[in-house]
């Protein structure tokens, strides 16, 4: 009898053991949504720490970690909050009261505002406003092709995968929420996508998380307005249009298949150049529009050579090309290029060069006027 209780005694505790270290699987991925999505309903304010890590394309990773605190507004249509963010070791702090953006220069005790859409986007790409982690006050899960699950005893793992843009080499896409089984809140977010065999993963881990407790931050009002003077930019000219209506300077490079391309190369034909990197999702838009340019008035004298500057990408500019059918030369940048041709690294950029040598033309982004300005130097 002992020994028939001892055996019933025994399975129990096993069963129990059991019960409470086995991930729970009764709950679907729409079921983990919904909840997830419920227990952001619930939100009024969240005061958070995180830590950034990026590794970027370049091969090159970053940490970068600070404080956020969020007021929920979901009738906001830009953020659905707003914010105070402030980056550690940074002397700037990122705010959005739901009207005005606002970049402060702690040394310098000023501060610059701005109302339009770029400015709002432009907020949270600097400074502080990189911490901002969207999916802890609204999941998105949209332009999914598909979402697995993955758990364990503490944390469900959301990957939200996106189609391949096959067009770009860019592949295995997909964001990985982590949500806290005790709060039903994303913990971590990982975003994930390979290029060309390069990757870029960035990793948004908070590290520290108070919700729907008084904020001790009046964002209709930020301390600075009082304490800070207002700065307003002046309008200011890139160094590198002071080229502009001048001999271009003398150029010596290699292209990608081996050959030494000059200025002597030159005579007699209206030359674009066009700066360009594999990681900027411009540039690459604007290939195809490079690339009938070229084809439409090559014969009318017209040449385009592409220069690549960040040389640890030649080898995935190399399958760029190819991929986009890319058939005038891209060369190979130097320090001496970008020297000479006042080159800060802002991409994409265009430089045209006419028939005698001289530069008549410089921009960068979409450049709508390109082929205009194109025809008016073949004339």
């Amino acid at each position: 009898m002992k020994k028939t209780l001892f055996i019933l005694l025994s399975l129990t505790i096993y069963k129990t053991v059991c019960a409470q270290s086995k991930p729970d699987i009764t709950l679907t991925i729409n079921d983990i949504i919904a909840e997830v999505q419920k227990a952001q309903q619930a939100l009024q304010t969240i005061e958070y720490t995180l830590q950034r890590t990026d590794t970027l394309v370049t091969g090159n990773t970053r940490i970068i970690t600070g404080k956020v605190l969020l007021q929920i507004i979901p009738q906001d249509s830009i953020y659905g909050f707003h914010f105070f963010a402030k980056q550690d070791g940074d002397n700037s702090e990122q705010v959005y009261d739901g009207h005005i953006a606002y970049h402060t220069d702690q040394d310098k005790k000023r501060y610059e505002m701005s109302i339009t859409g770029a400015g709002f986007s432009r907020l949270a790409g600097t400074g502080g406003g990189r911490l901002l982690m969207r999916d802890l006050v609204k999941i998105d899960t949209s332009r999914a092709s598909k979402i697995t699950l993955a758990q364990d005893e503490k944390y469900y793992y959301l990957a939200i995968h996106h189609p391949d843009l096959t067009e770009y080499d860019v592949v295995r896409r997909r964001k990985t929420i982590t949500i806290d089984k005790a709060s039903m809140l994303p913990a971590a977010v990982r975003e994930h996508q390979e290029t060309f065999g390069k990757t870029q993963d960035l990793y948004y881990h908070i590290t520290g998380l108070k919700i729907n407790k008084p904020l001790n931050y009046n964002f209709s009002s930020p301390p600075f307005l009082s304490e800070y003077t207002q700065f307003i930019p002046a309008k200011t000219t890139h160094p590198a249009l002071s080229l502009v209506n001048t001999k271009s300077p003398a150029l010596a490079l290699t292209s990608f298949d081996g050959k030494k391309v000059t200025s002597s190369d030159f005579k007699d034909k209206v030359v674009l150049l066009d700066l360009w990197e594999v990681w900027c999702g411009p540039c690459i838009i604007n290939m195809p529009k490079m690339e009938n340019l070229y084809q439409k008035y090559r014969s009318k004298g017209f040449q385009v050579y592409g220069v690549i500057n960040d040389l640890k990408q030649l080898e995935a500019a190399r399958k760029l090309i190819k991929i986009k059918g890319v058939t005038f030369p891209v060369l190979s940048g130097s320090s001496q290029f970008k020297k000479d041709f006042k080159f800060d690294g802002g991409v994409p950029m265009y430089i045209l060069i006419d028939k005698i040598g001289m530069v008549r033309w410089i921009n960068w982004g979409e450049a709508a006027d390109m082929e205009e300005v194109i025809v008016r130097a073949l004339q």
